[in-house]
């Protein structure tokens, strides 16, 4: 992945107000990114839906050899 992609997304995140941008007057200068209280919230969800998958992977897996041998 080039370094293009991650700051093109990082630019989105802060445009929709899910990140904070800090420049860092330091030597060599550095950027810091947080979170706003928005992109927290959206953080958590997409922890619980993770969290939601990690605990169906079994039933996941069940259901795609299901559909495998059906198309078999």
């Amino acid at each position: 992945m080039s370094e293009k992609m991650p700051a093109q997304t990082l630019r989105a995140l802060e445009r929709d107000g899910m990140v904070t941008r800090e420049v860092l007057t330091v030597i060599p200068a550095r950027v810091e990114y947080s979170l706003t209280p928005l992109g927290a919230r959206v953080a958590e969800r997409l922890r619980d839906l993770a969290d939601l998958l990690d605990g169906s992977v079994h039933e996941i897996g069940a259901a795609r050899e299901a559909y495998d041998s059906r198309q078999a």
